[in-house]
């Protein structure tokens, strides 16, 4: 009985050490006091370990998980860094429990109960018992291969000392990465809290930034894949499918319109460069004034004023069309000023229809999803953080704004204003 009671309070007191300590078993003092030392040369002698609570879409493995470490060194001193842990076979165990499931493997659900009753019967005798470990071993090299791929990258982006963490360390064996920290609260959370006057100088900061990641086009070009993600076809493809879905137009309306919209596929001819996977507040961490964004990997080479536009016009933000205007001006001045090569410069117009772009598509998707969602439900079809219920009908406004001030729309504000109207009055039902 004494055994069992000894067992208990240890698996207890197990379990209140990792709930206070979450996190790969390798951050500890031992390994991180290799990279982590004081003024004496000495290493950590306690650490402090929270998971970063990173955008990551439901379904998807986890296959990079992002800490902030705070280390106390013997001496009173104390420091912080970010860590992240890539699992390079988390995607290829996700896969192998899902084709447990029924129905996992796509085939008929009475076909997969015999073969599984077939399965217990007789034992597999064909199978190659060194295929899995063959294909794991395929996976992690590939994997390793990507991170270093990206590590690369970060290296020439850590010389620059903007928008990304600065590199400490990479451990290569482990995939392990250790670098400057980016703070515990993503900028979607923190923006909420934020005065007025904070939330200018957050913003001015973060868009000057930007500007000087857009303009390391020499350094980047040559490692970035070059992926044409915003073409002419993709546009009328994505505003087709805004319209005929999300506003209910007929295809002859929808087409009609994307004629009346030369002006928005024109923007596909912007000059390509730099860009990020992904630039909503959400992909961003705020330390005092300034924000870090967590992930390095999946840039490419694409018309990078889609980075400021995703940014600008995110519903988390709840800016305004002159807000956004404001914003794009600020872009456009910094830009200005760090740009060294020869290509030409965005416009305010330019990334004023890039906005409109984006606004209809995501009006699209809005309206489309809200068709779904139970009446009286306060929360936005999307079901994003800190997206209003009324995102459609503020996004309605702001279309309708940048509408009306660019002549060569005028075409395009006549056929969507009576939609637009009755979206912004909370009538999008009855479009």
């Amino acid at each position: 009985m004494t055994l069992i009671y000894v067992i208990l309070v240890a698996a207890i007191l197990l379990l209140a050490w990792r709930i206070n300590h979450p996190g790969d078993l390798r951050l500890n003092r031992r390994y991180l006091g290799r990279y982590l030392k004081d003024a004496h040369g000495q290493g950590p002698v306690r650490l402090h370990t929270s998971k970063l609570a990173v955008d990551r879409p439901a379904g998807t493995p986890e296959e990079k998980v992002f800490y902030n470490i705070e280390a106390e060194f013997a001496d009173s001193s104390r420091r912080s860094v970010m860590v992240r842990i890539f699992y390079p076979l988390e995607q290829l165990h996700q896969e192998k429990e899902k084709s447990k499931l029924p129905g996992g493997s796509g085939s008929n659900l009475l076909q997969e109960s015999m073969e599984m009753q077939n399965t217990d019967l007789i034992p597999s005798l064909t199978a190659d018992p060194y295929q899995g470990l063959a294909k794991e071993e395929r996976v992690t090299a590939e994997k390793q291969a990507l991170v270093e791929a990206e590590i690369a990258i970060l290296r020439l982006l850590s010389a620059n000392d903007v928008l990304f963490p600065r590199l400490i360390a990479h451990d290569e064996q482990r995939l392990i990465t250790i670098t400057e920290p980016i703070g515990t609260v993503r900028l979607d959370h923190a923006w909420q809290e934020l005065q007025p006057e904070a939330k200018q100088g957050v913003l001015e900061q973060l868009l000057a930034d930007l500007a000087s990641f857009h303009s390391c086009t020499e350094q980047l070009a040559e490692h970035l894949p070059k992926v044409a993600a915003h073409t002419s076809r993709n546009v009328r493809e994505a505003l087709a499918t805004a319209l005929e879905t999300g506003l209910n137009m007929k295809p002859e309306q929808a087409q009609a319109a994307i004629a009346a919209a030369d002006a928005l596929v024109a923007t596909s001819q912007l000059e390509s460069g730099p860009r990020l996977v992904d630039c909503s507040p959400r992909s961003f961490f705020l330390q005092g004034t300034e924000s870090r964004r967590y992930d390095w990997a999946g840039l490419l080479w694409d018309v990078s004023a889609l980075d400021v536009v995703e940014l600008v016009c995110d519903p988390a933000l709840q800016l305004t069309a002159a807000e956004e205007v404001q914003a794009f001006t600020v872009y456009l001045t910094e830009l200005q000023k760090v740009s060294t090569s020869d290509a030409d410069l965005p416009t305010l117009i330019d990334l004023r229809r890039l906005a409109l772009y984006y606004h209809l598509v995501l009006l699209g998707h809005l309206l489309a999803f809200g068709q779904a969602t139970p009446p009286g439900r306060l929360q936005n079809p999307l079901g994003i953080k800190h997206w209003p219920a009324d995102s459609a009908a503020q996004v309605a406004t702001k279309i309708l704004t940048h509408l009306a001030e660019d002549s060569e729309l005028s075409r395009l504000n006549e056929l969507l204003m009576p939609r637009l109207r009755r979206i912004c009055s909370g009538e999008a039902s009855n479009i």
